[in-house]
């Protein structure tokens, strides 16, 4: 059944010619990190679609090797990189980076590929900074003062 739903998903992307991707690393139960694949297109009526399409096993943590399992997982499925239009992907510099990363790499084959952080990564980062920059003593002075702000 996976299979064919996989099978479903590609088909469409194909018939829509442009997509994004969406690569997260992210560890399983086991602790085990794998890569999470999402694809974004456009169905023939016009409604944007998100599809989850698998976790790849992650083979290393360096950009070149998360393109490696990119760019695999796109032939497996017959998917044109070149026809990649958008990427996201969290702030890690081995995602992120712009001479080594992920997105440099996939913009290196797919020049109209352009690259947007993952706002939810961006907004948990500003929040955790905020924290971290927040001395107790300010923290419990605005606590006691009614307002908490971050």
């Amino acid at each position: 059944m996976a299979t064919k739903v996989t099978q479903q998903i590609m088909t469409e992307v194909r018939s829509s010619k442009y997509f994004s991707i969406i690569v997260d690393s992210t560890p399983d139960i086991s602790h085990v990190d794998q890569l999470t694949f999402v694809v974004r297109y456009v169905l023939e009526d016009g409604s944007p679609v998100e599809r989850f399409v698998e976790f790849i096993p992650n083979a290393g943590h360096t950009g070149e090797d998360m393109f490696t399992a990119v760019d695999t997982t796109l032939q497996k499925h017959k998917i044109n990189v070149l026809n990649c239009r958008g990427q996201s992907c969290d702030n890690a510099s081995n995602m992120s980076e712009c001479y080594k990363g992920l997105q440099a790499r996939i913009k290196n084959v797919s020049p109209s590929s352009e690259y947007i952080p993952c706002s939810a990564h961006s907004l948990n980062l500003v929040g955790k900074f905020a924290a971290e920059n927040c001395s107790w003593e300010v923290c419990s002075r605005e606590l006691h003062g009614g307002t908490l702000v971050f």
